[in-house]
């Protein structure tokens, strides 16, 4: 009986070495994820009151199924940008993405030009109905996308000449303001953008997570695929 015991529990550890052998080659054959995701609710946001007593709770949706996916992702107030500045200087992501709807597309945008400023990489800006005409995208954004609904109050992400960002803006059929943050289309275009500027950022040469949608009247942007992915960097080519 005493013999059957120490052979199961030998039995038992060299599984175990194998298990631990096994799962340290899985992680040398497959890098972590290198993007991490930011996200920023528009005004009118009273989460602090309680859970879900906010607007753009679409949001918070995305930030689940993005963590769903392996990436890490936290959403925050669009007036607290620096508390996203500060988790972001503290887990110190290899690239970021910002997504932002409405007055947190704003806010989006000025964390963007901030992290610019510290030498981090912001490889994707997901803006939702920017409230109003905005300036250029900032430097050191590899690829920018806006979305917008049908009021022309909203602004749009001009493109410059020799701007080196790619820069698209992509009318929704069917939504406004308000309900743009919980569109479907919306939320697949952003985790599709965001899988594969991880996929590009980890070395993978061709992004296996390609756009499988048709948003309404998206400009075409075929090429930005072929412009970011430059051998598994996300430094695009100059268009100048």
């Amino acid at each position: 009986m005493i013999r059957n015991t120490r052979a199961s529990g030998a039995a038992w550890k060299t599984a175990l070495r194998m298990m631990l052998v096994f799962s340290a080659m899985m992680a040398a054959v497959m890098p972590a994820k290198a993007v991490e995701v930011y996200l920023f609710r528009g005004a009118g946001d009273f989460s602090f009151i309680a859970d879900r007593l906010s607007f753009s709770q679409g949001m918070d949706d995305l930030r689940d199924e993005i963590r769903a996916s392996g990436i890490h992702a936290d959403v925050y107030r669009w007036e607290n940008a620096v508390g996203a500045l500060a988790d972001i200087r503290r887990r110190k992501p290899r690239t970021v993405a910002l997504l932002g709807h409405s007055m947190g597309a704003l806010a989006a945008i000025t964390t963007a030009a901030q992290l610019r400023r510290e030498g981090v990489k912001v490889s994707y800006l997901g803006l939702i109905d920017i409230p109003g005409p905005v300036g250029t995208v900032p430097d050191g954004v590899m690829w920018a996308e806006n979305f917008y609904s049908l009021f022309p109050v909203y602004g749009l992400l001009p493109v410059t000449h020799g701007q080196k960002a790619i820069v698209t803006n992509n009318y929704v059929f069917g939504q406004i303001h308000t309900t743009m943050d919980n569109s479907r289309k919306v939320h697949e275009a952003m985790l599709s953008a965001i899988w594969q500027i991880d996929d590009i950022d980890r070395g993978v040469r061709e992004p296996v997570t390609l756009r499988a949608y048709a948003l309404d009247r998206q400009q075409p942007a075929p090429a930005a695929l072929e412009t970011i992915a430059q051998a598994g960097t996300l430094n695009p080519v100059s268009s100048e």
